[in-house]
């Protein structure tokens, strides 16, 4: 009996541990990728090989986040390598598409689609979140959405996270 309380009492004063599950999409409400990098790096620290899409400069991410064994490509129009413009969904989802069939595990990360809504209408970003949804599932990886819900309509809140799973 005290083994449950104990756990009841670390969640209450902790927080619940979600564990992530392949083959899942999943969203976090946040102004700034933290939680979610959280999440990210706990799935790169359990052998899963990531991938992360955002609006942040590769070598920011570095300095921040320390060096971490994961592809970072920046959405930016810059061109460059390991740069994607953000108006061309087609080109980031294939490098998606590619690497969820090279890596063994694979979890993804985007932290850039306040900034894709603004080069892109909302049908478009929702057409590429489900697809990327429907990679997720047949190739049993994880994506996680960091979204600012601010950036958002509440409609359109609503669409992205009819298939995703909430994160705390």
């Amino acid at each position: 009996m005290a083994n449950i309380e104990d756990e009841l009492f670390t969640q209450l004063a902790f927080g619940k541990d979600q564990t992530l599950e392949e083959g899942r999409s999943y969203i976090v409400k946040e102004r700034k990728p933290g939680r979610s990098w959280d999440h990210f790096t706990r799935a790169l620290d359990d052998g899963w090989e990531g991938l992360y899409v955002t609006r942040q400069h590769p070598n920011h991410v570095e300095k921040r986040h320390g060096p971490k064994a994961l592809k970072v490509v920046w959405l930016s129009t810059t061109l460059g390598k390991d740069y994607v413009d953000p108006h061309n969904l087609g080109a980031l989802t294939n490098l998606i598409n590619a690497f969820t069939e090279t890596a063994r595990r694979a979890v993804i990360l985007i932290d850039g689609l306040e900034y894709m809504m603004i080069n892109n209408e909302f049908a478009r970003i929702l057409k590429f979140v489900e697809y990327l949804h429907e990679i997720v599932m047949q190739r049993r990886c994880i994506l996680i959405l960091s979204v600012d819900e601010r950036a958002f309509e509440p409609r359109e809140m609503a669409f992205l996270e009819r298939s995703t799973v909430p994160l705390e």
